[in-house]
């Protein structure tokens, strides 16, 4: 018998903590829309597992361990089953150092104690349930966002109508899986895997992006309020970004039209779900090194060049700088990704690096997978195609954020996503984690 629960908590920060997602911290204004800590339990014969997901930009494997402690503290068993994975809004608090020393330890505890509450509830209201399973697409709405120029180079976010773009370096990934559960004859929970970045609100308003703006549209088109829970998908070089518009896309007005896109998809697939018959679920858990990122001597010669040519250079006003500045070659920005090419060397971390994965099955029909990063979309594309289950789930940034991961080919000639620095992984990781997701989905 498959029995399910949920509970949920808010995770809104108070007015003043600075908000994570770009270079520096920005002390929050207020918020726009609350931030939430979504919990479901899973249980079938013997085995519990559950998906914990976060309106938050990342949840690391340091994080992700302590909330396994303290739900074993709590007397929850199955701690080490559970999915831990951030929506990746770039509009909510630090929990890890991300482009800054900072992060606030009273909210971390709050974070801890609320994760455990939810895990608890949910684990309490486990109740006899059907799990329904279907696929759909939006194609409109995603965009590679790197892009091979004329003199040859990879651009990340070039700008828009750039003349000088020649085409994406790769593809996209339109399918959006969508689980459900339906109790007493009516749905209870939407889970929806989508391969957007989310990143559209921009500013300093706390936001749970596009998917809060989903849910929302969903629960007001359905007129109840059922959770929807977004996955993240292989989002690494995938944003909303269309360069062939002159359209300002960064907006809490552009999280609502992307919201609502994906709402609109997501309900007109809602006839489609069909009950899953299976016996068995799995979870199953690895642990994998990652390796750091090495530069090679005239890698680090040509950086402590350009370092030294721009030492002086400032962001005018102090201000942030921007994918634009990037684009330009703005001084400050050069000088900044040569430091941190430099900083593999001058400030090379020596301990090994462990990450863990988790994968949820759902007999031979359904599979979940985490990813302790934002991958490119071919590695999603790669798992997928690799696993042999009909429906195969790829939930970025669960269990860990490690940096972007592309495949060896991605590296070298530009692109702000592969640029070293002393956390990225090795420029040969991304074949492994492919390998690592499909040994885990097709473990029987």
């Amino acid at each position: 018998m498959f029995e399910y629960g949920f509970a949920q908590e808010d995770i809104t920060p108070e007015c003043g903590m600075p908000l994570c997602g770009y270079f520096n911290p920005r002390p929050n204004r207020g918020a726009l829309d609350r931030l939430a800590v979504k919990a479901v339990v899973f249980h079938c014969g013997d085995e519990y597992s559950a998906i914990v997901s976060y309106d938050l930009c990342m949840v690391d494997n340091a994080l992700a361990t302590r909330m396994i402690k303290a739900l074993s503290d709590a007397g929850i068993t199955f701690g080490g089953k559970v999915l831990f994975a951030a929506t990746h809004t770039h509009t909510g608090p630090y929990t890890c150092t991300c482009f800054s020393d900072f992060t606030n330890a009273g909210y971390l505890d709050d974070l801890v104690n609320k994760t455990v509450s939810a895990v608890k509830r949910a684990t309490a209201s486990l109740a006899p349930a059907e799990l329904l399973a279907t696929r759909t697409e939006y194609s409109t709405l995603a965009f590679n966002r790197r892009f091979i120029m004329t003199n040859g180079r990879i651009l990340t976010n070039p700008g828009k109508l750039n003349p000088d773009i020649v085409r994406p370096e790769g593809t996209t990934d339109p399918e959006i899986p969508l689980l459900a559960i339906r109790q007493h004859g009516s749905l209870r929970l939407l889970i929806a895997n989508i391969v957007n970045h989310t990143d559209t609100v921009g500013g300093d308003m706390v936001s749970a992006d596009w998917p809060g703006r989903m849910e929302a549209k969903i629960q007001r088109e359905l007129s109840c309020d059922i959770p929807v829970m977004t996955l993240i998908g292989a989002q690494g070089n995938i944003n909303h970004f269309n360069v062939k518009t002159a359209a300002d896309q960064t907006s809490y007005e552009e999280a609502i039209r992307i919201g609502n896109g994906y709402a609109a998809a997501v309900l007109s697939a809602l006839y489609q779900l069909e009950p899953l018959n299976f016996e068995q679920m799995k979870a199953d858990a690895v642990e994998l090194e990652a390796p750091y990122m090495t530069v090679s001597d005239a890698e680090y010669e040509d950086a402590k060049r350009i370092a030294e040519k721009y030492k002086d250079a400032q962001m005018e006003d102090g201000r942030d700088f921007t994918s634009e500045d990037i684009a330009k070659g703005h001084p400050f920005v050069k000088k900044f990704f040569a430091k941190r090419l430099m900083d593999c060397r001058d400030k090379k971390i020596s301990e090994k690096r462990v990450e863990k994965m988790l994968a949820i099955k759902f007999g031979d029909r359904i599979g979940i997978v985490s990813v302790p990063c934002e991958p490119f979309v071919e590695i999603g594309l790669a798992v997928k195609k690799a696993s042999h289950f009909p429906l195969t789930l790829v939930a970025a940034l669960g269990m860990g954020e490690i940096g972007y991961v592309g495949l060896p080919d991605n590296y070298g000639n530009g692109g702000y996503e592969t640029s070293p620095s002393p956390s990225a992984s090795d420029r040969n990781w991304g074949p492994t984690l492919i390998k690592t997701a499909s040994d885990l989905l097709n473990r029987f």
